[in-house]
């Protein structure tokens, strides 16, 4: 986006930045709310006369800031500056005018800071004037890489030609050419051609180069008194004719190198500032000190509001109170920090009032917190101020703690182990999305294991002889499942006992996990057997079953779910199998194995079944009821057996849903949450069950897997448009939530823009997207017909994996694409292969191909074996 620079004080005429008002009072509690809140950070709009006056009531600390930073600044910017209310918000907000440029904010030191602040002291040195066409010039672009001074009085004004090394949408080096008029202005001005011709040449030409003619001045090799007499007169003409021909680019010098705008507004999110046209609600503070964290004071504000004086949102039946506390804590006058939090409230929940407690922590001195409640539904604020004398709390005061998870981990895994054995655990690594280096730690006891080696995802990366047995393994930059192996052994090297984890295992509440035995290259006779079954939510695990190959062994109805079994000598290779089913009929069972016996070149053999979900459309519409021999799938262009046929009309289904929360959702969020609302009560059917994930500057669930709806609903209202869109980070997020997950998957992405602000880039989420195979129907809202990268991108996205893409206006246009996506999910094909004999796992990206006889195949269009 183009953005032009802040006109400070030199010109005050800018047009002033336009901000919805409410339309209406809160509506009464009980009803649904029809107010649209505007986006806090939505800048006011601020009258010419209004930016003079502010101005000139500031410090002169912040006048000189706005001064010295007036070239770069654009308009947005100075509206939002001017709107805050205390010194303290303006000091935070001098840093993240800085941070916005900073090339590399991973590090402490802003070069573009101390760059343009150098730019600044020289051009106070070497021009009269900075508010001058060649200081501004400087301050914005820099030092040029060349300055000609064109001495040639007898036919030119003063002159200066700068030239600049190459810009990318140059693609070559660019010239400027200042000049000093004969009259009327002391200073050079910046020479912008205007397509006049001869007539915009003569503004270069001193007066007795004009008597003589343009022609025989101007006028290339061999004639021409520019080129025969002047010194570095060639340098003039290339840049008149790199400014000529780039007449339009000229203009747009004095612009600043682009922000991102949805940056520029947001420190009006996070600090108090009150907002003259909202109505008014009343809130209730209380704070206490419970305990204390180290040296700090656990210091909770206790905010109440009454429900009488909140909207509500209702969502298909569905009804919620949305309330956002913003807070400031000052400590002598200058903010000491500052906090936001959202909260969620059913309307049907007993009582009166709401209430939340913010918990800070606070050494122990005089502050003012300053906190403002916002209600979401209705617009309705209310600020309230409290000085605070934060005590200091004795130990014998403070609250007790647990442990961390880690060392609760740790010591529950030392005390499994069995006096006078041999064993090794890896200490897990949590269930978060790791990526990168880890480190990875193990716990081994008895004397056998003299060495331990590890392995990453079947591939040895290390042997170590001597403790401490850990290691550092980089998981990569996008979270891939990975399988972490140690094997232990013996003084000559003999397999003793060994463990696996698994990472990047994905959100699915239900899971089933063989603990032990983990690596079983060697067992006969009784066997220990311990296996770890989680339910969802609010679900029972009904019964684990044990399997010893085809035979089931064991049948555990309650934890813990430990089982000796036996295992027979001559068993050579086989394996173990873990099944966990839920109380609910209606879930499929999850499942785990562990080979026994392998012989190490066997102990990585996957056999992939390579799963292809397949839609078949005739005009548009899905054709149902086709016959296996109906099909043909091509690998790589050659023809390959199915081995697996499904029509899955009545399947469960798992779906994600990932909906942009950026602040330029604002206008379309509270549509979208209706159709998102409504998309669930049409689709869902009993087995079926969603996640919602919300993105604006970073992903997060706001609801995790759920059957209910009402979890999907309330999910949904706690949405809340915000700050920039981490387009790219949100689709690995949401994917990564697939994993391990079986059956009829399908994440629909809704976004009304492209990608401001991820770590990952869009190779990175293609490849990952490939890799989950999970199909995406995105859904782009208001993206012009002229942003072609972003819908190339959300169509590559959408055919790579067999889903679809669709672009609307409005987000009230949702309701006939989800039907559409709901069509092509109820009436799917499964078809099943595997990988033709010598493609290994671990291969290249394999393409893919689904020929139908009636019709048109819709599928992904590849795997990695």
């Amino acid at each position: 986006m183009t953005v032009r620079p802040a006109a400070l004080l030199l010109a005050l005429t800018l047009g002033s930045v336009n901000t919805p008002t409410l339309a209406n009072n809160p509506e009464p509690s009980g009803k649904a709310a029809t107010v649209q809140r505007p986006d806090p950070a939505e800048p006011g709009k601020l009258s010419r006369r209004e930016r003079r006056e502010r101005i000139k009531n500031l410090h002169e600390k912040y006048r000189l800031f706005l001064r010295e930073v007036e070239p770069i600044m654009i308009d947005q910017e100075l509206v939002t500056f001017l709107i805050l209310e205390s010194d303290a918000q303006r000091d935070l907000y001098i840093e993240e005018f800085w941070n916005r440029r900073d090339p590399d904010p991973r590090t402490a030191y802003n070069e573009y800071r101390e760059e343009y602040l150098a730019r600044l002291e020289e051009a106070k040195a070497e021009f009269r004037h900075l508010s001058s066409d060649r200081a501004r010039i400087y301050m914005v672009r820099g030092r040029p890489a060349a300055r000609h001074v064109i001495d040639c009085e007898r036919y030119l004004v003063p002159i200066e030609v700068w030239r600049y090394t190459s810009e990318r949408r140059f693609g070559s080096d660019y010239y400027l050419i200042f000049y000093r008029p004969r009259i009327g202005v002391a200073d050079y001005r910046l020479w912008q051609p205007m397509g006049r011709g001869g007539d915009d040449l003569e503004e270069l030409l001193s007066h007795q180069g004009g008597q003589r003619g343009l022609e025989s001045v101007v006028g290339g090799q061999p004639g021409g008194a520019i080129w025969l007499e002047c010194r570095d007169g060639e340098q003039l003409l290339r840049a008149i004719n790199w400014v000529q021909q780039n007449q339009f680019e000229v203009v747009r010098m004095f612009e600043p190198p682009e922000i991102e705008m949805e940056d520029v507004a947001k420190i009006l999110r996070s600090v108090v500032l009150s907002s003259p046209n909202a109505p008014k609600i009343e809130a209730a503070m209380e704070v206490r000190y419970p305990g204390r964290r180290g040296a700090r004071t656990s210091t909770e504000f206790v905010l109440t509001v009454e429900k009488a004086a909140l909207g509500v949102k209702e969502l298909e039946g569905a009804r919620f109170y949305n309330v956002d506390v913003t807070g400031e804590v000052l400590k002598n006058d200058r903010l000491f920090e500052n906090f936001r939090y959202r909260y969620d409230f059913p309307a049907d929940a007993p009582g009166d009032s709401v209430s939340v407690v913010i918990e800070r922590f606070l050494r122990p001195a005089d502050y003012k917190a300053r906190i403002k409640v916002i209600d979401v539904n209705s617009g309705g604020e209310a600020i309230v101020e409290k000085d605070l004398g934060v005590p200091y709390i004795r130990e014998s005061e403070e609250r007790r703690r647990s442990q961390i998870d880690g060392e609760a981990t740790v010591s529950r895994l030392h005390g499994e182990f069995r006096t006078g054995e041999s064993q090794l655990r890896i200490i897990p690594l949590g269930t978060d999305i790791l990526t990168g280096l880890q480190q990875i730690e193990t716990i081994v006891t008895g004397e056998a294991i003299q060495g331990v080696e590890f392995y990453l995802d079947g591939t040895k990366v290390m042997t170590k002889r001597r403790p401490p047995y850990t290691l550092e393994l980089d998981f990569g930059k996008v979270p891939k499942l990975r399988r972490v192996k140690a094997i232990g052994l013996d003084e000559k090297g003999e397999f003793v006992t060994g463990d696996e984890i698994a990472v990047n295992i994905g959100s699915d509440p239900f899971r089933v996990w063989i603990e032990q035995p983990r690596v079983a290259i060697k067992v006969e006779g009784t066997v220990r057997v311990e296996v770890d079954a989680r339910a969802p939510e609010g679900q029972t695990i009904e019964r684990v079953e044990l399997w010893l190959n085809e035979a089931r062994v064991a049948t555990l109805f309650e934890r813990p779910y430990v089982q000796s079994i036996q295992v027979p000598a001559d068993l050579e290779i086989g394996y173990l199998r873990a099944v966990a089913y839920l109380a609910d009929a209606e879930a499929q069972p999850v499942e785990d194995v562990v080979f026994l016996n392998t012989p190490a070149f066997l102990a990585e053999i996957d056999v992939h079944l390579v799963e292809l979900p397949t839609t078949v459309l005739r005009n548009g519409k899905p054709v149902q009821g086709l016959v296996e021999n109906a099909f043909r799938v091509l690998d790589g262009g050659t023809q390959v057996e199915i081995s697996k046929f499904e029509y899955v009309q009545n399947l469960p289904l798992s779906i994600g849903m990932a909906i942009d929360s950026s602040g330029s959702m604002q206008a379309r969020m509270l549509e979208a949450q209706k159709a998102g609302a409504q998309f669930f009560k049409n689709v869902l059917r009993p087995g079926d069950r969603a996640f919602v994930v919300a993105f604006d500057s970073q992903a997060y669930t706001v609801q995790k897997w759920s059957p209910t709806l009402s979890d999907l609903h309330a999910g949904l209202s706690s949405l809340r448009a915000e700050e920039t869109t981490a387009l790219y980070d949100a689709l690995v997020y949401s994917l990564y939530h697939f994993q391990g997950v079986k059956g009829q998957r399908a994440l629909v992405l809704i976004s009304d823009g492209k990608d401001t602000a991820s770590k990952f880039t869009f190779e990175q989420v293609l490849e990952y997207a490939r890799r989950a195979a999970v199909p995406i129907y995105a859904v782009g809202i208001g993206i012009r017909a002229g942003e072609m990268d972003v819908r190339y991108k959300l169509n590559q996205l959408a055919r790579e994996t067999g889903g679809n893409s669709y672009f609307i206006d409005a987000a009230a246009g949702l309701g006939p694409i989800y039907n559409d996506i709901e069509n092509e999910l109820r009436a799917q094909y499964v078809l099943g292969f595997y990988p033709p004999e010598g493609v290994k796992p671990g291969g290249d990206w394999r393409q893919v191909e689904v020929l139908v006889s009636d019709g048109t195949a819709k599928t992904i269009r590849g795997y990695y074996p």
